[in-house]
């Protein structure tokens, strides 16, 4: 009779501890997803500002000596071939990313590049002509990254799901 006890504490102490590590990874999932909208907002806050001062050139702001030193500005085709290259870089290592199931990369990495974006278009002064574009590929990368958060978000709560049945 005390073994049948024995036995029948044991796995209700295995089946708790299964419970708080599924609720430990559900957290997680949940944390993780939070990060990337904040993230975003944080990008339509840079996109906000940059819409607002959209007519400003920061090169021809700075003074004499700080133009002479940073030479001239970028033209707008070369900002835009390195936006176009760093959208497909960033897609390319996303879908390779979901393909072989690792975990997403944490959204604040990406943040300074896609608002840098709009930094060098207005050293070149074309931030006004260029707003939608950058404010489209940041957005659709935004979207891929909450995709494959989503895909491995639910892997590993039916992994978790799986584990406990």
């Amino acid at each position: 009779m005390s073994e049948y006890l024995r036995v029948k504490t044991d796995r209700s102490i295995n089946s708790s501890t299964a419970r708080a590590e599924s609720w430990g990874v559900a957290d997680q999932c949940h944390s993780r997803a939070r990060r990337s909208l904040w993230s975003l907002l944080v990008f339509m806050l840079i996109s906000i500002c940059a819409y607002s001062g959209r007519e400003f050139n920061l090169f021809e702001a700075a003074s004499e000596p700080v133009r002479q030193l940073l030479g001239y500005p970028p033209p707008a085709f070369m900002v835009s071939i390195a936006l176009a290259i760093y959208c497909f870089s960033n897609i390319i290592l996303t879908l390779t990313a979901m393909a072989n199931e690792t975990p997403p990369a944490s959204p604040w990495k990406h943040l300074g590049y896609r608002g840098a974006f709009f930094l060098f278009y207005s050293f070149s002064g074309a931030i006004a002509a260029q707003f939608i574009p950058v404010l489209m590929a940041g957005l659709c990368l935004y979207g891929l990254d909450q995709i494959h958060i989503w895909q491995y978000n639910s892997k590993a709560l039916q992994q978790e799901k799986g584990l406990l049945d």
